[in-house]
């Protein structure tokens, strides 16, 4: 196994044009040549995003040309920026060579970060490409902020794309090559970090529960209000939240899989409006996904950027999320934002074609999806494409469905499940309970009292004609 694990990391080394790699973490071992300039640019005739490639490739510049033609990007030290950072266990996260994290961060936990340490030492790029001039390709070795000089035990990957006027999508993948094989419970991800310099102090997004119908937005954070630290947590039903300023113009970002978010403003309100890059002041937001990463995942997502005023970005937003759906997870090749509570696990990573889900007797086991949105009125249905396999013929072999809405008590809907292992389509019909009114936002799976197993296949909602 240990031969198989080598001969990957070094095909990892391989694709990347790196000669060797560390056999302690199994880490690309070198470093990209980026000369004595280490900025990289894309731009159009609104926008010009910056990346440092002497800090990962994490974006330290964004200028709205439209719109004063001013960095916007805080990089006070080097956990700002807008970029890749990632949470597991344990905590505290003890370095391969016993390094003690920082104090201060020690509750953190493993927090590989794109830019480099709370001691001031940057990450280390390994490749760049820009195949053209709307793209910006970037790897690196990231360093884990909590500590001084510890690098990550994983590759990130970060690939920026104009596809607007005002947009940049941002893929950010993340390769883990970690020693320690434990499945540590989903954290949230910080799905990017976005901070900005003082001006952009206003923190707008829309939390109602009628999103996509051009309801009033709402002020997170403002002006004298006394708000902003600690941050906020809100759910973004619209998936888009923007930092602005007095004028109401600034950058947005808008997130397609999740719709937690956390974020504010450090500094007080005496520093509203004012401040520069290196100033302490700054505005943070971040779309939170909760996301079990496991030691070896592979694991992809994408945010969009958007300049411009509020209501350009809610607009292109909107744009980018099309026409409202049902919720719909399909278990083929990740977990699509699940996790677990209880006694319930699952098999680990790659995912293939189901989510291999185990259970026991004396903690219920719990699936958990993520936070989305839809209104009760266009989904009638959910069907349950899964196989339940209970060890005991005297156990208890129902499992109990709830959906969660925005405002209300969970609604429960017991199942009745084949407990020999077929797979079978399971239909819940939700409209047969009078309090599924309105709009939800979470789909819980009680799993039998008892020790056993589950295939999940797909969950999906059924459209109303």
């Amino acid at each position: 196994m240990k031969k198989l694990l080598s001969l990957w990391v070094l095909a990892i080394g391989l694709c990347l044009g790196i000669s060797s790699v560390d056999a302690a973490t199994g880490v690309p071992a070198e470093r990209f040549d980026f000369g004595k300039e280490p900025m990289r640019y894309l731009e159009n005739s609104r926008l010009r995003l910056g990346v440092d490639l002497s800090l990962g490739g994490a974006v330290t510049l964004l200028e709205d040309k439209k719109n004063g033609n001013v960095n916007m990007i805080n990089s006070h030290d080097w956990g700002r920026q807008i970029q890749l950072s990632y949470y597991s266990g344990p905590v505290p996260y003890i370095g391969p060579k016993g390094e003690e994290p920082h104090k201060a961060w020690a509750q953190l936990g493993w927090n590989p970060i794109q830019a480099g340490s709370v001691g001031r030492i940057k990450s280390r790029t390994l490749s760049f490409e820009k195949p053209d001039a709307k793209t910006i390709r970037v790897r690196c070795v990231p360093m884990q902020w909590p500590h001084i000089n510890v690098e990550g035990d994983c590759i990130f990957e970060t690939i920026y794309t104009l596809v607007s006027e005002n947009t940049v999508q941002m893929k950010a993948r993340l390769i883990n090559q970690r020693t320690d094989k434990t499945q540590y419970a989903g954290r949230h991800q910080e799905m990017p970090a976005l901070y900005t310099n003082g001006p952009w102090y206003k923190l707008v997004t829309y939390t109602g529960n009628a999103p996509f119908t051009d309801a009033p937005t709402t002020n997170i954070v403002d002006k004298a209000d006394g708000k902003g630290w600690p941050w906020s947590y809100f759910e973004a039903t619209e998936q888009w939240s923007a930092l602005v300023n007095e004028s109401n113009t600034g950058v947005g970002l808008y997130q397609s899989e999740v719709i937690p978010v956390t974020g504010g403003f450090a500094g007080g309100d005496e520093k509203k409006g004012v401040g520069g890059c290196k100033d302490g002041q700054t505005g943070y937001i971040a779309p939170i996904g909760t996301v079990i990463l496991d030691y070896n995942i592979d694991w992809t997502y994408q945010t969009y950027l958007i300049v411009g005023s509020v209501q350009e970005i809610r607009r292109t937003a909107c744009k980018l999320h099309g026409p409202p759906s049902a919720p719909s997870w399909r278990f083929e090749n990740d977990r699509k934002g699940f996790t677990y509570r209880g006694s319930a696990n699952d098999s680990g990573w790659p995912i293939k074609d189901t989510l291999q889900i185990t259970y026991r007797e004396e903690a219920r086991g719990v699936v958990v999806s993520p936070i989305t949105c839809w209104e009760s009125a266009t989904v009638p249905i959910l069907e349950l494409d899964a196989a339940f396999s209970v060890n005991s013929t005297n156990a208890d072999s129902k499992v109990i469905v709830q959906v969660v809405p925005f405002s209300g008590e969970q609604i429960s809907y017991p199942l009745t499940v084949q407990p020999d292992g077929t797979r079978k389509n399971y239909e819940i019909r939700l409209a047969s309970k009078p309090e599924y009114k309105g709009a939800m936002k979470q789909i819980l799976i009680l799993l039998p009292k008892a020790e056993g197993s589950v295939r999940l296949y797909e969950i999906k909602g059924v459209l109303a004609f």
